[in-house]
């Protein structure tokens, strides 16, 4: 056993060198013979032989492009992270009453969201099959510019930060904003994964039968309208109280 350190040459014309690491066969040991010729060339002194062949080749994408679709991913991640917490915490109901008597804004959201919320176990499929695929590859391509341990912990912390924490946090709050403003990714994601994403939704709903949506029975909507009047009430007399 031995360390060798080696300087390999450097790429200049082309994408590809191939570089050798030789060997002189001062003394043929017994275990080697038959396998390596014991020859001697002209001057006497032992033939050279490659013992081992490196390719060095020369990636053909920059490192700048591979961090930019780095970077890509990982805002990826994070939206189809989001949008897991932020559509799916949408109710059918709830979508139709913003677009009875929500802002326009919201009424233009929840009428894109509306379709795509109807299968709500083929739509979360899609998004993590589509969250999955993303993670995965930006795993691989730390790796093409990091070591192996550098990528799967860079990538760990990116993506439980960036691509977890922070966006959950932020679709909770703006979750049917941002589900409008990137709906156009989420179709195009579900047709990607489609012919995985149909299989396990319909296992989804073979199994645990339609999705049940929220309801309200007459004891509910009465507390309902009672805090209701108590918040309203709360707020007349802190005002007059300003005033």
């Amino acid at each position: 056993m031995a360390t060798v350190k080696l300087k390999l040459p450097k790429i200049e014309n082309g994408n590809k060198v191939i570089a050798y690491i030789c060997l002189k066969d001062l003394s043929l040991k017994p275990q080697l013979q038959g396998i390596i010729p014991n020859r001697t060339n002209k001057t006497g002194k032992p033939y050279a032989y490659p013992w081992l062949t490196i390719m060095l080749t020369k990636p053909y994408v920059p490192s700048y492009v591979i961090w930019g679709v780095i970077a890509l991913l990982l805002c990826l991640s994070g939206l189809f992270s989001g949008l897991n917490l932020g559509i799916l915490s949408l109710d059918k109901m709830d979508l139709k009453i913003m677009i009875n008597t929500g802002t326009p804004r919201e009424r233009a959201h929840a009428r894109k969201i509306r379709p795509i919320r109807r299968n709500g176990n083929l739509l979360l499929c899609s998004l993590v099959f589509s969250n999955v695929l993303v993670n995965s590859t930006l795993t691989l391509l730390l790796d093409t510019l990091t070591d192996g341990v550098t990528a799967v912990v860079v990538s760990t912390l990116a993506i439980v930060i960036m691509g977890e924490i922070i966006p959950q946090a932020v679709c909770c709050r703006h979750g049917l904003a941002i589900a409008g403003y990137t709906i156009v990714i989420t179709r195009f994601f579900m047709i990607i994964t489609f012919p995985m994403a149909i299989v396990t939704s319909k296992v989804l709903d073979w199994v645990l039968g339609e999705e049940i949506g929220a309801g309200f029975t007459r004891e509910r909507l009465k507390e309902l309208l009672r805090v209701l009047s108590f918040l309203d009430l709360c707020n007349v007399q802190k005002w007059e109280f300003l005033w």
